[in-house]
């Protein structure tokens, strides 16, 4: 058995855990998410940025449009732009800035509960 759904049956958002930040308008996502997986669809504009954080979930960002300053750490750095793949380990600090409007997919296990609206327990841990 199998599930379909389309982009569009799911709201787009800003981040919960990074509202009240003055970028956090430019980084709107759709999230869908099964058991052991999250999918995220990205959308953000040139100037949004996530400070330098981390948390459980393996995380692999794929950039379809645009380019990002993918940081990985805190003095490893690289332009990613479409087609390149970003792959975060488990509990690594890292953080992104949006260089252009950028669309992307993000693919995390296990799924991000604190994206997730009235999830009480954060799992994003900021290092900045």
């Amino acid at each position: 058995m199998g599930y379909y759904h389309r982009w569009e049956d799911f709201p787009e958002r800003e981040i919960s855990y990074l509202q009240g930040r003055p970028e956090s308008s430019k980084l709107l996502v759709r999230i869908m998410s099964s058991e052991r997986m999250m999918v995220t669809n990205i959308n953000a504009k040139k100037g949004a940025f996530v400070p330098l954080h981390h948390h459980e979930a393996e995380q692999i960002i794929l950039v379809l449009k645009g380019r990002v300053n993918a940081i990985t750490g805190k003095d490893s750095s690289k332009i990613v732009g479409p087609g390149g793949i970003w792959v975060v380990p488990s509990n690594y600090p890292h953080s992104v800035e949006y260089i252009e409007d950028t669309e992307g997919i993000e693919v995390v296990s296990p799924p991000r509960l604190d994206n997730f609206v009235g999830y009480t327990v954060s799992h994003t841990f900021f290092d900045g």
